[in-house]
């Protein structure tokens, strides 16, 4: 999780990780909101919280979603998954101008890029993505939303440009977000507050500062 800037230490001791333990750990670990919708002045926003751990060779993240409304049309890896029911995790190691974007679907289809802004992006290859382990979970709220959570663990070696990347104790800057640009209801959500005339992610100074500590969780 992240308390005072620090992502926190996730023990899992099976090796190859199960994505059902992790699941279970991710659900006791504390979790924060997605909640600035600087671009929807009144509308009802879906309601987002997620988790965030790591260890040597993974980061941990779950997404916790209620939504009025959700898409998952697309199945391939790196397709345009934001015009889905989508949750992203912008990451950028070391200082770097450059920065890795984590895109998922509802159903776990991944998208994944690393550049130095919106439009000077390369993908990371399937291959890579591929070995994201995902799970995730769908269900109908008795007040006619869907409930939607989805875990990943994310190695390491998904950030390529990176090949001797220690995650302990490495500072980076980070946003999450939630979008749905083909729904019914389009929105932008983020976890650190954007302040820009339009609808955009990819804004590195509002990316927030922090460490991946050694402490456990």
């Amino acid at each position: 999780m992240i308390t005072e800037s620090n992502i926190l230490y996730l023990e899992v001791n099976e090796q190859p990780h199960r994505i059902e333990d992790v699941s279970a750990l991710m659900d006791l670990v504390e979790r924060m909101q997605i909640s600035f919708a600087p671009w929807h002045g009144e509308m009802a926003m879906p309601k987002v919280d997620f988790c965030i751990t790591y260890n040597e060779n993974h980061i941990f993240l779950k997404f916790f979603v209620t939504e009025a409304a959700i898409k998952a049309e697309y199945v391939n890896f790196n397709d345009p998954v934001y015009e889905d029911s989508c949750v992203e995790f912008f990451i950028a190691f070391n200082g770097d101008s450059s920065y890795y974007n984590l895109e998922f679907n509802c159903m776990g289809t991944g998208r994944v890029q690393y550049g130095s802004g919106k439009y000077n992006r390369a993908f990371i290859p399937a291959g890579l993505i591929k070995t994201i382990q995902h799970q995730t979970t769908l269900k109908n709220t008795s007040r006619g939303d869907i409930y939607w959570e989805l875990t990943l663990v994310v190695p390491k070696t998904v950030f390529m440009f990176h090949p001797q990347l220690n995650l302990e104790n490495n500072r980076a800057k980070v946003n999450f977000f939630k979008c749905g640009d083909g729904l019914p209801q389009p929105h932008y959500l983020c976890w650190n507050n954007i302040v820009h005339h339009e609808p955009e992610f990819h804004l590195t100074d509002f990316f927030k500062q922090v460490t991946f500590s050694p402490q456990v969780v």
